[in-house]
């Protein structure tokens, strides 16, 4: 028996012991590593992590609240005294439609053509995928299939003595909601980015394009974009607006567009992060300058600002 073998006390998975309280979880040819405090045994007996420990691997299972570090390996650490920080910070679906929508996303991407039967037989019944989309249960996340049967967004068969679902298809009628969702913002990987378009804010613009490319965003700026003969720039700007899950609005050089644009995306309920060079912002309007914003000196420290930023607040 080898004894660095153990399970994850925080995912339930399969982990091996790289030193002290120190293991590594390998998950579809990645490696996670995670490190416990010395006091975690206290911390696990308590109710908030037991109420919240789902959380937790859900966070780690999708590479969220990583520790700083010089290369791509993830590495998560808890301690008792930073558990209520990390808990705090975890984005997560929190309402019964989000994480009907999150789970629906999901299926989508399983399927290579339209009206696919998919098999799953035995994939929802993992902590690796249940957890991942951050439901406390096998239980639960069966509950979430059966209601997007429900609605007619799936079909879908269920194992009669278990519950499980081990095939689906996602109906006509699902393809045209995943794709108000889209269209909506709610599901995209697209981040808007308001800012001056002055040629001498290139490396400006390249730093904030490396921020959200860092974390597997696609960068919209209008102008790189390719406009339809029948939109006007006020309508592709809106539409594009619309069609990202957040905006990076950049203030200097203190531009009327970027005011309205951040403004409208604040408007549809759109996390709007707020940027600008130090030397310009004492030039801020005073119905933005109390909001938080990123305030950078170089371009190498807006990128990097802006990464921890994209990693706390939006993932």
């Amino acid at each position: 028996m080898n004894h660095n073998n153990m399970k994850c006390p925080i995912t339930e998975l399969d982990a091996e012991r790289v030193d002290g309280n120190s293991y590594r979880l390998e998950l579809n040819d990645d490696y996670l590593f995670v490190r416990l405090g010395f006091t975690f045994n206290m911390l696990s007996n308590q109710e908030k992590f037991k109420k919240n420990r789902y959380l937790l691997a859900g966070a780690i299972l999708n590479k969220q609240l990583a520790d700083e570090s010089e290369n791509d390996i993830y590495w998560f650490t808890l301690t008792s005294d930073s558990f209520d920080e990390k808990l705090s910070r975890i984005e997560y679906p929190k309402t019964p439609k989000a994480k009907l929508d999150n789970l629906l996303k999901t299926l989508f991407e399983f399927q290579n053509v339209e009206g696919e039967l998919i098999q799953i037989n035995g994939v929802v019944s993992k902590p690796e995928f249940y957890y991942k989309h951050f439901f406390r249960s096998a239980s639960e996340c069966f509950y979430y299939f059966k209601e997007l049967k429900y609605q007619e967004l799936i079909d879908c068969v269920f194992n009669d003595a278990t519950n499980e679902p081990f095939k689906f298809r996602i109906t006509f009628k699902g393809l045209n909601y995943y794709l108000e969702l889209t269209e909506r913002g709610d599901l995209s990987n697209r981040c808007f980015v308001a800012m001056s378009f002055d040629k001498n804010m290139k490396e400006t613009r390249d730093a904030i394009k490396l921020a959200i490319e860092k974390n597997d965003f696609e960068p919209i700026i209008i102008d790189e974009q390719i406009i339809e003969s029948s939109q006007t720039i006020n309508d592709a700007i809106i539409a594009a607006i619309k069609s990202c899950k957040f905006c990076i609005a950049d203030f200097t050089q203190q531009k009327d567009g970027v005011y309205f644009e951040s403004g409208f995306a604040v408007g549809l309920g759109k996390p709007v992060i707020y940027s600008c060079r130090n030397d310009w912002f004492k030039r801020s309007h005073f119905d933005t300058n109390h909001f938080p914003h990123v305030i950078y000196e170089s371009t190498t420290e807006l990128t990097a600002l802006l990464d921890k930023k994209i990693k706390a607040w939006i993932k």
